[in-house]
């Protein structure tokens, strides 16, 4: 038998600020194809020609980036929590995640998430982001757009949401299969 265990978040780390927003939107991740950068920079493009002074912030990635996009390569975890703090939003379109950290961080410091519906982001992000289809630029558009337009709930909705992911629930979780796995082993 397989058990899923979600993985927990660091909330003294990951926290809201009262900090103004600044109007760019942050992805943190490497230029793995799976991560579908390319996607996101036609989505970006066309985001732009209705919000000129939109910008892109990439954390990891290496590689070219479009009109309006900075890279700014690897970050300390401090300065991570300062971009989920001062970023208008997450924007999170990989194909596949085995787990998906970075929403739920960026929901823990009260930053609105338009995520993608591929992998284990569903089930981790639950309806506290705003889901869409990574490979269809039309609909990645819309949900990075209705998360801009108003994204106090998508905030509220997030910091809920993140609460429920703690390392205690994570160690818990586990020390439960343990204790079956010896009580099993007890019985044989």
């Amino acid at each position: 038998r397989v058990r899923a265990i979600h993985l927990g978040i660091d909330h003294d780390v990951f926290t809201p600020a009262e900090e103004p927003r600044g109007n760019f939107l942050l992805y943190p991740a490497r230029g793995w194809p799976h991560k579908n950068h390319a996607t996101l920079f036609e989505a970006f493009a066309a985001l732009r020609e209705k919000r000129p002074e939109l910008e892109l912030a990439l954390t990891s990635y290496e590689g070219a980036t479009p009109e309006g996009a900075r890279a700014l390569g690897h970050v300390s975890r401090e300065e991570l929590v300062g971009l989920y703090r001062n970023a208008a939003a997450l924007v999170f379109p990989s194909l596949y995640e085995g787990f998906g950290q970075p929403p739920l961080e960026a929901m823990a410091c009260a930053c609105p998430v338009a995520c993608s519906n591929a992998g284990s982001l569903p089930e981790v992000v639950g309806d506290a982001a705003r889901l869409f289809d990574p490979e269809s630029v039309e609909e990645m558009m819309a949900a990075v757009a209705e998360v801009l337009d108003d994204p106090e709930p998508w905030r509220a909705r997030g910091l809920e949401r993140a609460k429920e992911f703690t390392w205690e629930k994570t160690a818990r979780a586990h020390d439960e299969v343990y204790a079956e796995l010896v009580g099993a082993q007890a019985l044989a």
